[in-house]
């Protein structure tokens, strides 16, 4: 089989969208693929991405090959037609663009969520052309021959709102590289942690991004009702751009200056020490279709709190605690359960919070590239 997948997302810096397809092409060619080959297609206008996609070139099953049709232009999409065509390829993978369905070749797409159509979710006008947009692009994917949703809760809303056929919608839940993320010992994870981004324990971690879905400014709220003397810090990470934007805004008004850290972006290698640092992590989002960042924290053995919103509890299960992210008090109470120090090298951790136990073989991404491994060869019978 040869198979050709859309690696301009590596290059889009769409934090968990660029993981999952860095991590589903490496453990394709590593774990599944046998006779099979595959051709990473990426913008030669573009840099490399946080991922090098030189990386990837390094496996014997992967090629990368530039292709015009992955910028923004207009004829990009039959730009890309003409270029898969003389690839000759069996099967493209799509991991997030829609707008790549139109070609003749046998098509797969992955749909990571479907927050343009959660009404509260917009803004204004941009929120009504995203979804003015994306009701066009859901036409589009009845071009698909198959449909990939990273949870049970994204496919049940794609089949209410779009006329796709139920048969071509798989569920393939997205996997965790256990190999980096797994827990570490505490001291010098801290250690780490301190060294890159002068991190001191005990901290509370939240990985942050500007999307009103994400809700860091429900977290900060939740977050002031605690006592001062006895908070532990609250550490954004990422948000570099940040500087000026509403968040910090909100900070300065709640008077959290000295209590919440922005750590700017954060080197991919160190975010496993980030994680396994943290007193807590937490996501509070509004909206997620599968909540990626909940499973590598649980692979890191972080206690966890999370919304009980969209695909999160499918990931989640019961090693953490779930949580409405519109209740300030349901996101403070975890925060301020009072901590004890465990024997062994490990952190201080809350007795009343959930374990956080080994991953669930079915979200390891071995697992993950098996399954849509299928779904292509699926596509070809």
């Amino acid at each position: 089989m040869y198979i050709a997948i859309d690696g301009s997302v590596i290059q889009a810096h769409l934090y968990g969208v660029s993981r999952y397809v860095y991590n589903l092409t490496e453990a394709l060619a590593k774990t599944v693929l046998a006779d099979d080959e595959i051709v990473v297609l990426y913008n030669p206008d573009e840099p490399t991405g946080q991922h090098r996609l030189e990386d990837l070139a390094s496996l014997p099953q992967v090629a990368l090959r530039p292709a015009s049709g992955l910028g923004g232009k207009v004829r990009g999409p039959l730009s890309l037609v003409s270029q898969l065509r003389q690839l000759n390829v069996d099967v493209f993978h799509s991991p997030y663009y829609i707008s790549r369905l139109l070609t003749n070749v046998p098509s797969v797409i992955t749909v990571h969520d479907l927050s343009t159509f959660q009404p509260h979710l917009g803004e204004g006008f941009r929120g009504r052309l995203s979804q003015f947009t994306a009701h066009g692009e859901l036409r589009l994917l009845r071009r698909a021959a198959a449909v990939i949703c990273v949870s049970r809760a994204v496919k049940e809303e794609l089949l209410r709102i779009s006329d796709v056929p139920a048969d071509r919608v798989r569920v393939v839940y997205n996997g965790v590289d256990h190999r980096r993320f797994h827990p570490r010992y505490r001291p010098e994870a801290r250690q780490r942690a301190a060294l890159m981004l002068g991190i001191e324990p005990p901290y509370v971690l939240v990985l942050a991004s500007p999307e009103p879905r994400k809700n860091i400014g429900g977290v900060l709220r939740a977050y002031a009702r605690l006592p001062r003397e006895k908070l532990p810090k609250l550490v954004l990470a990422g948000a570099a751009d940040w500087g000026h934007g509403p968040i910090y805004r909100i900070v300065q008004e709640l008077g959290l200056e000295p209590h919440v850290r922005f750590t700017g972006y954060v080197p991919e290698t160190i975010l496993p020490d980030l994680y396994s640092g943290a007193r807590l992590f937490v996501l509070p989002s509004l909206y997620e279709g599968f909540g990626l960042p909940v499973l590598e924290a649980l692979a890191c053995a972080t206690p966890v709190v999370a919304s009980n919103r969209g695909g999160i509890p499918e990931v989640a299960g019961d090693a953490a605690i779930l949580v409405d992210p519109e209740s300030r008090d349901a996101i403070a109470m975890p925060i301020s359960l009072p901590i004890s120090v465990d024997s062994g090298p490990d952190r201080a951790r809350s007795n009343c919070l959930p374990r956080a136990s080994a991953v669930r073989p079915s979200l390891l991404r071995e697992r993950t590239a098996k399954e849509t491994r299928d779904v292509y060869e699926s596509v070809m019978s």
